[in-house]
């Protein structure tokens, strides 16, 4: 799944809850 590759809190870092949201979905 994208969490085990990317991690919710390091993508918040450095992407907009927009980006990650578009990411995790």
């Amino acid at each position: 799944e994208h969490y085990n590759c990317v991690r919710p809190h390091s993508s918040l870092n450095y992407m907009s809850p927009v980006e990650y949201a578009r990411q995790a979905a």
